[in-house]
C-alpha cells in the first residue's frame, strides 16, 4: 500500500529526510509515551484532589519543556556532531528530575512516581554507557534522598518521617538494583557492539585476502578468473565485445638484480596505481602471477583497446622513482579479443603468444593478437 503523499511529507518534515537524523528523531518520538503517562498522571491526580490544578499545570509545563528543548537540538541537526546526539544522558537526567518534582508536589501517592523513574533508568539502558547509567541510578537515588529530606523538614506531619524513610528505603535500593541491572545489560550491548565490529573488520579483511594481491591491491588471479568467465557468459548473452590483455614487465629480473627486491616491489606497486588511474570504472585488472597483470576490457574492441593500452604504456614508460633515479619501467603486452564460444583459458593463451610477440620484436610494445579464428582447439 502505497504511503499518502501529505503522510510522507509530514513524515520529513517531522523527522527529517537524512536517514541518520531520521533514526536519532525516532528515537525521541519513541519517548513520548513516557512524557504522555507522566502528565496523565499529574491530571489524574489533580482532578481527584489530590495536588492543585496548578501544580499538574507546572509539571506539564516543564515535561512539554524538556521534550521540545531536547527535539529542537536533535531535530535542528546541531547534536549530530556529538558522541550521543540523542543527548541520552541529558535527556534522562531532564526526565529524572521532572519524576522528583512529581515526587514533591504528589503527596500521598508519591510513591507511584518510582515507577516512572524505573521506566526512564531502563530506557536509557539501551542508549547510555555502562558508567553512564550507573552514574544515573547514584544521581537519581541522591535527588530522591535529598527530595525527601526536603520534604520532611518542610512539612514533617504530613510527610512523616517514617512512612517517608519507608518509602525511601524501599525506592532507593530497588532504583539503585535497576541501575546496576542496567548497566549491566548495557554491558553486553556494548560487548556485543564491538564484537560485531570486530567480526564485520575481520571478515572485511578475510574477504580482501581472498580476492586482493596483498603487494599491490590489485585483484587476484583466482578472484580475476570468475570475473573474466562471467564477461565472457555476458559477452555471449548480448554480444558486446570483450577484450583482454596481458602484461609482462619488461626485464623486471634485472631490476631486482640491480636495484634489489624493494625497488622490484616499488615497480610493481606504482605499476598497478598508475594503471589503476587510468582506466575506466568497468576495466579490472589483476595481477596475474610474479611480474604479469591480466588487464580485463569490457565493451571494447582490440582496436579500442589497443590505444587504452597505447597510452597506459607511455604513462608506465615516464614514470621515475625517486628513491632509484636510474631505474625504468616498461611492460610489453599482448591484446585479444574473445571470439564467440572462446574459453577464457584459449582467449588469455592468445594474448600471451602476443606478449611474446611483443618481446620478440623488442619490447615496451602492444601486440594485437590475430582476429582470424585459430586452428587449434576450442570449447
Amino acid at each position: 500500500m502505497k504511503t499518502p503523499t501529505w503522510l510522507s511529507t509530514l513524515a520529513d518534515w517531522v523527522l527529517g529526510q537524512e536517514p541518520r537524523l531520521r533514526r536519532h528523531v525516532l528515537f525521541l518520538v519513541a519517548c513520548l509515551p513516557f512524557y504522555i503517562v507522566s502528565i496523565g498522571v499529574a491530571w489524574q491526580t489533580a482532578s481527584i484532589g489530590l495536588i492543585s490544578q496548578q501544580n499538574a499545570e507546572l509539571l506539564t509545563g516543564i515535561g512539554i519543556g524538556i521534550f521540545s528543548i531536547i527535539f529542537t537540538l536533535v531535530r535542528s541537526g546541531w547534536s549530530q556532531t556529538l558522541s550521543d546526539p540523542v543527548l541520552t544522558f541529558p535527556h534522562a537526567v531532564g526526565c529524572v528530575g521532572l519524576c522528583i518534582l512529581a515526587f514533591m508536589l504528589l503527596g500521598a501517592v508519591r510513591a507511584n512516581v518510582l515507577i516512572l523513574i524505573g521506566q526512564a533508568i531502563v530506557t536509557s539502558m539501551f542508549r547510555l554507557r555502562p558508567h553512564q547509567i550507573l552514574k544515573l541510578g547514584l544521581l537519581t537515588v541522591g535527588l530522591l534522598t535529598a527530595a525527601t529530606l526536603v520534604l520532611c523538614g518542610m512539612d514533617p506531619v504530613r510527610y512523616t518521617p517514617a512512612i517517608s524513610t519507608t518509602i525511601l528505603a524501599v525506592g532507593g535500593p530497588t532504583l539503585l538494583t535497576l541501575s546496576l541491572i542496567a548497566k549491566w545489560v548495557s554491558d553486553i550491548r556494548v560487548r556485543i557492539g564491538r564484537q560485531a565490529k570486530e567480526l564485520s573488520q575481520a571478515v572485511r579483511t578475510l574477504e580482501q585476502m581472498a580476492t586482493s594481491d596483498m603487494l599491490t591491491g590489485l585483484y587476484n588471479r583466482r578472484f580475476m578468473t570468475d570475473l573474466a568467465e562471467e564477461e565472457l557468459k555476458l559477452m555471449a548473452r548480448t554480444g558486446t565485445s570483450f577484450c583482454v590483455a596481458l602484461i609482462d614487465l619488461d626485464h623486471f629480473k634485472d631490476i631486482n638484480d640491480r636495484f634489489g627486491h624493494h625497488a622490484g616491489d616499488a615497480a610493481l606497486s606504482e605499476f598497478a596505481s598508475t594503471a589503476v588511474s587510468g582506466l575506466r570504472q568497468v576495466d579490472k585488472l589483476s595481477r596475474w602471477g610474479g611480474e604479469e597483470f591480466l588487464l580485463m576490457l569490457p565493451q571494447l574492441a582490440q582496436t579500442d583497446a589497443y590505444s587504452a593500452l597505447e597510452r597506459l604504456r607511455q604513462s608506465i614508460e615516464s614514470l621515475s622513482f625517486e628513491d632509484h633515479p636510474k631505474m625504468r619501467l616498461t611492460f610489453s603486452a599482448g591484446i585479444a579479443q574473445a571470439r564467440a564460444g572462446e574459453s577464457l583459458e584459449h582467449l588469455v593463451d592468445r594474448a600471451d603468444q602476443a606478449v611474446y610477440e611483443a618481446k620478440r620484436t623488442g619490447r615496451n610494445r602492444c601486440i594485437v593478437a590475430p582476429a582470424h579464428a585459430s586452428q587449434e582447439a576450442r570449447v
